[in-house]
């Protein structure tokens, strides 16, 4: 009875056998080759390498002049006009002289009377030398007569302290600028009583031509400024002329080169120890005074050469938090990622202290497609940008601006 089920049973199994291992073998076929990544490639150029720095600037007037009354009083008259440039000692504001005025005539009128009782006085004193010389006064009354002309005196020098006292408040009353520069807004309009306890200023003076660019250079920075100077001493001031002659380049905050070339102008005495930077102030040119007060800039210098540096393409440096690497790619187009020290960086290009050698070939665009041990296909290198012409800048939508130079004649 169970030999007809056994016949049955076998055949289902041995297929069922079959069926499995005919389906590892097809699991187990091998998986398929991972084709190159196409990469733009670089190398590593050894060059001198100009010592470039860049900080943010804040352009302020050489010499700003607050102007203050140094008298009470209205004011009656305003002489100049709000923006405009004036000259050191040009009538600005004018305030009542009526009161100062009068004072200024008592003051004389008391000096002539101090100076009619000195005469009197005077020569009642000689005549009491006459009379002492008699023996006709004692010398007691000679003393006082001496002590009232020496008082009279005393009287006349005081009144006429008055008068020039008076004289020199008349003469307040007429505000004139301290120093020739632009003029700023008037902060009090005709009519209004001021005094040198006003709040604000009459008005402000800035001069402005040149104008002064004030900015914070940190210490690592000013440590590479002064690393020539620290080797050897006696070149420090070769190395201050150096970078005077070197001189600045301003871009303003919209991306416009400013045409005048600037220069180092002093430095603090100290390192601040809360942001850990000194203050560094430099000076533009700025005719026509275009350039106000206020404004922000990137103030761009050269200091120095870095020679035989090795140099690669800023796109080329992948940078994961503080770390930097290089996708360095070998003979056989393999891929091998290093860590490397990177050191002064601009806006194309980055130096490697160390991690690479001159000549070896790097990964410039593709670095997000590659890993280590990776191969890679090669790319012809698309055609380099041309640079933009010295002393202009690219803004928005590539355009290039630059200011006009003063000397730059308007088109018809």
């Amino acid at each position: 009875m169970k030999i007809p089920y056994l016949r049955t049973l076998v055949p289902m199994l041995t297929g069922l056998v079959l069926l499995t291992l005919f389906a590892c073998k097809k699991a187990a076929a091998p998986s398929a080759i991972r084709p190159p990544v196409p990469v733009t490639l670089g190398a590593v150029i050894q060059k001198d390498m100009p010592n470039h720095k860049e900080w943010i600037g804040n352009l302020q007037g050489t010499v700003t002049a607050m102007v203050k009354p140094n008298i009470a009083g209205n004011i009656i008259q305003r002489y100049y006009t709000e923006g405009s440039v004036v000259k050191q000692g040009e009538p600005l504001f004018q305030i009542d002289p009526a009161p100062f005025q009068a004072t200024l005539d008592k003051a004389k009128a008391d000096l002539a009377t101090a100076v009619a009782t000195q005469t009197k006085v005077q020569q009642d004193f000689v005549r009491a030398q006459n009379l002492l010389a008699g023996k006709v006064i004692s010398i007691q009354e000679f003393q006082n007569q001496q002590q009232n002309y020496q008082a009279t005196v005393g009287q006349v020098a005081a009144q006429q302290a008055a008068v020039q006292s008076a004289q020199v408040n008349l003469d307040f009353t007429k505000v004139v600028a301290p120093i020739g520069g632009l003029s700023g807004l008037a902060a009090y309009e005709v009519g209004t009583y001021v005094s040198p306890q006003s709040e604000q200023p009459l008005t402000t003076v800035v001069a402005i031509d040149p104008i002064k660019v004030v900015f914070q250079v940190g210490q690592d920075d000013y440590l590479s400024l002064i690393a020539g100077s620290l080797k050897d001493p006696s070149n420090a001031a070769q190395q201050r002329k150096e970078n005077q002659s070197a001189g600045m380049q301003m871009v303003l905050s919209d991306g416009t080169v400013y045409p005048q070339k600037g220069i180092f102008r002093a430095a603090n005495n100290q390192i601040s120890m809360q942001t850990g930077s000194i203050t560094v102030e430099g000076t533009f040119p700025n005719p026509g005074t275009l350039l106000k007060p206020g404004l922000f800039a990137r103030v761009n210098a050269t200091v120095g050469v870095t020679n035989g540096a090795l140099v690669v393409p800023l796109a080329a440096v992948i940078t994961i938090q503080n770390l930097h690497q290089l996708a360095v790619v070998g003979p056989d187009n393999m891929v091998s990622i290093r860590n490397v020290n990177v050191g002064m960086m601009t806006r194309d290009e980055a130096v490697i202290l160390s991690g690479v050698s001159a000549g070896e070939k790097i990964v410039v665009q593709g670095t997000q497609k590659v890993v280590d041990g990776c191969t890679v296909m090669p790319l012809p290198a698309s055609p380099a940008a041309s640079p933009a012409p010295t002393g202009a800048a690219t803004g928005e939508k590539g355009a290039t601006r630059a200011l006009p130079t003063a000397s730059s004649t308007p088109a018809n």
